[in-house]
C-alpha cells in the first residue's frame, strides 16, 4: 500500500511539477536541487533517494517526465524534464452534470486567468459567471512568463530585476516556493538588505535576469523564509480569535501547526476546541475548508456567518 503524501512532499513535488514542466532545457538533479534548496533535496544519497521517490510519484500520476543522458563534460548525468505537450487534452465529451462541476471548480478554484480561460477553451466549458456569481475559495496563479525566469535565476544563482508595488527591486534569488495558493520567490532584496519573500502574481510586468551572479548562502531554508499557512491567519488587519470545533481525527494535525496552547475545550469523545487567528478571514476560510467536515467555526458570529454565506454561494449556483 502507498503511503500517504504528507503535507511537506506535496508541497515539495508541486515545486518539482513546476520545474520539471516550466523549464525548456533538461534539468539534472544537482540543478534542481540547487534551486529548490538543500531543504527539499538534501545532498548526497538521502536527497538523491528523495528525488527518486517524488519523480517516480509523479510518473505514478501519470506524469510524463522525459529523461535524457548527457554527455561532455556531464558525461553520464540524467536530465529530466516535462514535455507538455505530452500532457495535453483529446476533446472529451462531459455530460451536463459533469461540465457544471468544472465550471464550480473553476470559479472556486481561481488559477491565473489566462490558464483559466485556456482550460475552460479546452474542455469546452464555459464560465460559471455566466449562470451564476461563485466565489474564489483559493488562488492558485501560475504566471507562466515568470515563474520559469524566476526559477532559471534561482538554479543559476543570476541575480534578477523587477517592479513590485511600484518599486524596482534587485533580488537575488535563492529559491521559488508554492504555499498558501500563491508562488513566492525567496531571496536577498539588495534594496532593503535583507531577505524578503515576494509574491510572484504581484510582480508587475517583466521580470529580467542579470549578468550578476551571486553565492547562495549554505543550508538556506526557503521554507521558513515564507509564512506557513497557519502563520498566514492572522495577517489580516484585526487580531481576532476564532473558536473551531475540531473532529478527533484531525486534532493531531492541527496541535502540530497551533500547538496544544491552542486548544480552549477537550471533549471526551477525542474532538477539540480550538482558538486559532481569524484576521486574514480569505486564509481562515481556506484552513477551515480544507478540513472538510472535520471543522466548524464556533465563533465569532460574523467569521461564521463568513463561511456560511460562502458555502450557500456555492450551494445556489449549482
Amino acid at each position: 500500500m502507498t503511503s500517504p503524501v504528507t503535507r511537506d512532499q506535496a508541497e515539495r513535488i508541486l515545486n518539482l511539477l513546476a520545474f520539471l514542466t516550466e523549464t525548456s532545457t533538461y534539468l539534472t538533479q544537482s540543478q534542481i536541487r540547487s534551486a529548490m534548496g538543500p531543504e527539499q533535496y538534501a545532498e548526497g544519497d538521502a536527497g538523491r533517494a528523495t528525488f527518486e521517490r517524488d519523480k517516480g510519484l509523479l510518473r505514478e500520476l501519470g506524469i510524463p517526465i522525459q529523461m535524457i543522458t548527457l554527455q561532455g563534460n556531464q558525461a553520464g548525468e540524467a536530465a529530466y524534464r516535462i514535455d507538455r505537450r505530452q500532457m495535453e487534452l483529446s476533446q472529451i465529451d462531459f455530460t451536463e452534470a459533469e461540465r457544471r462541476a468544472l465550471q464550480l471548480a473553476l470559479a472556486a478554484v481561481h488559477i491565473d486567468t489566462a490558464w483559466a480561460d485556456h482550460a475552460r477553451l479546452k474542455l469546452g466549458v464555459d464560465d460559471a459567471d455566466e449562470q451564476g456569481s461563485v466565489v474564489s475559495q483559493a488562488t492558485l496563479p501560475v504566471n507562466s512568463a515568470l515563474l520559469p525566469v524566476l526559477a532559471t535565476a534561482a538554479q543559476e544563482c543570476r541575480t534578477v530585476e523587477f517592479a513590485y508595488r511600484g518599486e524596482m527591486r534587485s533580488l537575488n534569488p535563492y529559491g521559488v516556493l508554492g504555499r498558501g495558493g500563491y508562488w513566492y520567490v525567496v531571496g536577498h532584496d539588495n534594496v532593503r538588505g535583507a531577505v524578503r519573500s515576494f509574491r510572484v502574481d504581484r510582480i508587475e510586468g517583466k521580470v529580467k535576469a542579470l549578468s550578476a551572479t551571486f553565492e547562495r548562502p549554505l543550508g538556506f531554508d526557503v521554507q521558513a523564509a515564507v509564512a506557513t499557512d497557519a502563520q498566514m491567519l492572522g495577517e489580516g488587519e484585526s487580531s481576532e480569535f476564532a473558536r473551531v470545533l475540531i473532529s478527533a481525527p484531525l486534532v493531531p494535525s492541527v496541535l502540530r501547526e497551533f500547538g496544544s496552547g491552542a486548544v480552549a475545550e477537550q471533549r471526551d469523545n477525542g474532538d477539540a476546541v480550538v482558538e486559532v487567528p481569524c484576521g486574514n478571514r480569505a486564509a481562515f476560510r481556506s484552513w477551515v475548508l480544507g478540513l472538510v467536515d472535520g471543522a466548524e467555526v464556533l465563533s465569532p458570529p460574523d467569521a461564521r456567518n463568513d463561511i456560511v454565506e460562502w458555502l450557500s454561494k456555492i450551494v445556489s449556483s449549482s
